[in-house]
């Protein structure tokens, strides 16, 4: 099994492509076309995106560990397998991930909303726009090239 340079996965190509980016593997950036590059561009914002999940649930299991009775507790821990979920899905491009980030974002943005929190908010709608763009999806699906 070898590894895409361009999305970073480990999968066996088919049809000379990679299944993820739709992009053969060891093809040099210089000769990547425009959707190629769309395409890469995207699944690196994913795993950029996973980063940031593990790290959000790194620090919501911190302030667990402060407070392990209390109902903000437990608020924590629900909050910190949530984000530590979807970074898993997203290192591995998975659908479900997708689905579960979008519900997600969307549902936090209306929070911010509610709430007037502008910083919220422009997170919230950043990191919709990641994982919920055309090309996103259609690496999450599996569908690339089109």
């Amino acid at each position: 099994m070898m590894r895409c340079k361009h999305c970073w996965t480990k999968a066996d190509p088919q049809n000379g492509q990679c299944p993820v980016c739709g992009i053969v593997p060891d093809k040099p950036n210089g000769d990547l076309s425009a959707a190629e590059k769309k395409a890469q561009r995207y699944a690196r914002a994913i795993l950029l995106l996973a980063g940031l999940h593990a790290l959000g649930a790194l620090a919501v299991l911190v302030a667990f560990i402060n407070m392990p009775g209390s109902i903000l507790g437990r608020a924590c821990a629900l909050l910190a397998a949530i984000s530590a979920t979807l970074a898993v899905g997203f290192l591995r491009y998975a659908l479900w991930a997708y689905r579960l980030a979008v519900v997600l974002y969307f549902l936090l943005g209306m929070v911010n909303v509610i709430s007037i929190n502008l910083g919220g908010i422009l997170v919230s709608l950043i990191a919709l726009y990641l994982v919920g763009n055309g090309t996103s999806k259609a690496i999450f699906e599996r569908r690339l090239p089109e």
